[in-house]
């Protein structure tokens, strides 16, 4: 393919009209650094046909920036690799490419049918392609003088995507999997945003609830080293709190002797083996300490490190499909763990004039199931716009739905969320204690999964195709056409957990992206996801407006989906996350 340099208004002239009009475009940049916020695009590579144009921004811009803006934001097909990254520089300068397809996207989503395990383009073009690419340029130093190998190297990123492109799109159709691809392809943009964009931290609260914590692990400590038979020795940490040298309680073989000379016999220090011990003050004690510790070291210490210097803000990093339902993971931090309790969330906040939507689908795996079984009861629960925990509790308790009170209610929530997964009755005990705070004996779990499948036999009979053909069955699918292959010695939880958190999966992705593509050039725009939650963030005067906007694109997407359920969205509007 010829390569061609760009370095003023003037070279680019001759080709910009054909790139506006060009049906599919290959887009590359090569950056100064990782971060969209401090560093720089250095070069931009556009590839068609049998060319590859050479931008370099350096000389190009900021004269050129119209022309450029107008190629890329014209209605032509952009072939991506990795397309947030690029998207969030482009964004800090103002250019919001449509029409996205993203080969890393589309390699990640054939996957799970088959297909390589990395996802970087010298391992897509060694796969797909049968071609080897050096990589070595990669980080190289693209801010200074630019070598004809760095040239020739970056213009080879951009012709390659258009091979990828002809090949992922043919198995993408040979595999039925277009419409999920489009779901996919079009949350791209709200991901990039939501890294973009990122999430304000209060730092002053994070400090002081960072205090009230090393303070709650010292106490932890204390009634802690009154089971054993030394005294502790301490010594400061990077952190600057202090941390216990001799009686080492982050170590489990140490914890299980100490446990045993106790008389509580267990195997193992986990939470679940800990469980009927739970009143215990040594286990009382063992599990404030792990709580702290664990707050302290995987949310409290790290986050303040992670602000943006030029932002300000907390920036996590998303993986758009991490796992085979398509869920998304979090990382960098990992705010889809942060806990619940309105300490924390109270800390990440709107700046001035601005406000948060918070906004969440009701029981929106419940309803995912209720569509998949079609069973007659779910349906009609649903649709009378009852709530199913209450309903649940009515069936297992013999009593009407008005007089279920909130423990009632908590205990069908357990059942409900344990059982639509095919839990036995020993898991049902642990999760329900574990997840929801809830006891229940091994007796009235079997008894609770007895009345539960007479309440919603089409869930039994769902478990019961699945559990008869699951031997021969070696491909599933979400409602939304998501497709996966699973070891057929993968048992029944897994069958039916896959398609029914992937369907979920599946609404979120559609609601954000058809979200971000209404926020294009607005002042509002989404800064984090938690599974079935979304937060936007928006000016003051207009949160009505974005509120409303939030609440319909979610429903709609549920509703394009969930054809015989109807969703509920609960929006919340606020001054923190802790306002829901």
């Amino acid at each position: 393919m010829e390569t061609i340099i760009i370095y003023n208004i003037s070279d680019l002239i001759p080709y910009a009209e054909s790139l506006k009009q060009e049906p599919l475009l290959a887009v590359d940049t090569e950056t100064t650094g990782l971060d969209p916020h401090i560093h720089k695009i250095r070069l931009i590579q556009l590839a068609w046909k049998e060319k590859i144009l050479i931008i370099d921004c350096f000389s190009f811009l900021p004269e050129g920036y119209t022309i450029i803006k107008e190629i890329l934001e014209s209605q032509s097909l952009k072939i991506f690799q990795n397309a947030k990254f690029d998207l969030q520089f482009f964004m800090a300068m103002n250019i919001l490419p449509p029409n996205i397809f993203d080969t890393m996207i589309a390699a990640q989503l054939l996957a799970p049918l088959g297909g390589p395990k990395k996802f970087n383009l010298g391992e897509l073009s060694r796969y797909y392609l049968n071609e080897e690419m050096d990589k070595e340029l990669q980080k190289s130093d693209w801010s200074r003088y630019l070598t004809e190998d760095q040239i020739r190297y970056a213009g080879k990123d951009a012709a390659v995507l258009l091979k990828l492109y002809k090949v992922l799109t043919g198995q993408i159709y040979e595999k039925g999997l277009m419409d999920i691809a489009r779901i996919e392809f079009s949350c791209i943009f709200s991901v990039a945003q939501m890294e973009y964009y990122g999430i304000l931290l209060d730092i002053d609260s994070w400090k002081h609830l960072t205090e009230q914590m090393e303070e709650e692990k010292r106490a932890a400590i204390a009634e802690l080293n009154q089971f054993t038979d030394s005294p502790a020795y301490t010594q400061m940490t990077l952190w600057g709190d202090e941390e216990i040298v001799n009686n080492n309680f982050d170590s489990n073989t140490y914890l299980l002797s100490l446990l045993h000379k106790h008389q509580i016999d267990v195997e193992n220090t986990s939470k679940s083996a800990l469980a009927p011990y739970r009143d215990n003050p040594l286990v009382m004690a063992v599990s404030r300490y792990r709580s702290a510790s664990k707050l302290l070291s995987a949310f409290l210490h790290p986050m303040e490190q992670m602000v943006n210097p030029k932002t300000g803000r907390i920036h996590p990093r998303y993986g758009q499909i991490s796992a085979y339902s398509g869920r998304m993971s979090c990382y960098s931090p990992n705010i889809q763990q942060i806990p619940r309790s309105q300490e924390f969330r109270r800390c990440f906040i709107a700046p001035e004039g601005r406000k948060l939507l918070i906004a969440d689908y009701s029981q929106i795996e419940l309803r995912v199931m209720a569509q998949i079984t079609e069973d007659r009861r779910m349906l009609e629960a649903y649709k009378n716009g009852e709530d199913l925990h209450r309903l649940t509790a009515s069936f297992m308790l013999n009593k009407p739905v008005e007089e279920v009170d909130k423990e009632e209610r908590q205990y069908a929530k357990a059942v409900n969320f344990g059982l639509i997964y095919a839990m036995g009755a020993s898991g049902l005990c642990q999760y329900a204690l574990q997840s929801y705070g809830v006891e229940m004996t091994l007796e009235q779990a079997e008894r609770f999964r007895k009345l539960f499948f007479e309440a919603y036999p089409g869930v039994k009979h769902w478990h019961n195709e699945l559990l008869k053909n699951h031997q021969e069955m070696t491909q599933g699918q979400t409602l939304s056409g998501r497709k996966f292959l699973l070891p057929q010695w993968y048992g029944l939880p897994t069958f039916s957990n896959t398609p029914v958190q992937g369907t979920a999966a599946d609404i979120l992705k559609k609601a954000l992206g058809d979200l971000a593509y209404q926020l294009k050039g607005t002042d509002a725009y989404i800064i984090a996801t938690v599974h079935d939650e979304i937060l936007m963030e928006c000016p003051e005067e207009k949160v009505d407006y974005y509120a409303e906007m939030l609440k319909n694109t979610m429903i709609q997407a549920s509703d394009s989906i969930l054809t015989n359920v109807p969703a509920e969205v609960e929006v919340s509007i606020g001054d923190t996350w802790a306002e829901k």
